[in-house]
C-alpha cells in the first residue's frame, strides 16, 4: 500500500552524480575526451531507458553532508570546464547535476543538508549544467511494514 515511487526501502541511500545525455552518443567519446570512467551507463533502447547516459557517481550512503560530496564531485569536473563545454556542443549533449536524497521518516533522524555555493553556482552556469533532485522516504525504524501487516 505504501510502497510506490518515493519509497526507497529500509535504508538512506544519497548519492548524486554529474551527467551527459542525448538520444544516442558515442560515450566512448565521452570518456575519452574527459579522461574520465564513468561509473555506470545506460545507452537507448526500446521502450526504456528513454536516452542515452554517461554517468559519474558520488556515493553518500547515509550521511547527511551531501555538501562534502558535491565539492568532491567539483574537484573532478571543474578543471574540465572547456573539454565539457566542447563535448556538449561537438555531440549536442546536455548536462545535468543530479541530487538523490533519501529522507528518513524516523522523528529523531537528521535530514540531508547541502548547499549550492558560488564554486557550484560558477560551475553550474559556465557548463550550462540542468539540476534536479529525486527526493525518497527511507523507513530505517520500518513504521510502513507494520502499517501494510
Amino acid at each position: 500500500m505504501f510502497k510506490s515511487l518515493t519509497y526507497s526501502g529500509n535504508k538512506c541511500n544519497n548519492y548524486l552524480y554529474f551527467s551527459f545525455d542525448a538520444q544516442f552518443f558515442d560515450i566512448e567519446k565521452v570518456t575519452a575526451e574527459l579522461n574520465i570512467n564513468p561509473t555506470s551507463v545506460m545507452i537507448k533502447k526500446e521502450p526504456v531507458p528513454l536516452s542515452t547516459a554517461w554517468k559519474y557517481q558520488i556515493y553518500a550512503g547515509n550521511e547527511i553532508d551531501l555538501e562534502n560530496h558535491l565539492q568532491k564531485l567539483l574537484d573532478i569536473f571543474e578543471p574540465k570546464v572547456e573539454i565539457i563545454n566542447q563535448l556538449k556542443k561537438k555531440h549536442n549533449l546536455t548536462t545535468r547535476l543530479q541530487f538523490v536524497i533519501d529522507i528518513d521518516i524516523n522523528p529523531d533522524a537528521s535530514t540531508p543538508f547541502f548547499g549550492l555555493d558560488k564554486r557550484a553556482i560558477t560551475f553550474l552556469a559556465k557548463t550550462e549544467t540542468e539540476v534536479d533532485f529525486d527526493l525518497y522516504k527511507a523507513d530505517t525504524l520500518g513504521l510502513l511494514q507494520k502499517l501494510d501487516e
